[in-house]
């Protein structure tokens, strides 16, 4: 027999095939998507949510223990409040006018 090719496996899926080709429902992985625990997606669209079959192989060794889990992204620092200087600055006005009026009415 003459060797036949394999067909060719896509490098994308859907819900349906990506929760077929996980063992789960499309429900399920919607709501794993929306918990932000869900395999990493591609969208082409608001609509359009396809899974490379790579990241759905690495989310699946994750879940079973072979792969390590990926590392946090790290915060940047908080930067300080802009707010704070609008209402400093014309209240320590305030105060020196009013130290200033208490000594003038002192002497």
């Amino acid at each position: 027999m003459a060797d036949t090719p394999e067909p060719l496996r896509p490098a994308v899926l859907n819900y349906e095939d990506a929760a077929r080709y996980l063992g789960i429902s499309p429900g399920r992985l919607r709501n794993l998507k929306w918990m932000g625990i869900a395999p990493k997606s591609i969208s082409y669209g608001r609509r359009d949510v396809r899974f490379r079959v790579t990241d759905l192989d690495a989310w699946l060794d994750q879940k079973a223990g072979v792969a390590s889990p990926p590392e946090p992204a790290r915060k940047r620092p908080k930067r300080p409040r802009r707010g704070v200087t609008v209402w400093l600055v014309p209240a320590l006005l305030g105060l020196i006018g009013f130290i200033i009026w208490v000594i003038s009415l002192i002497l």
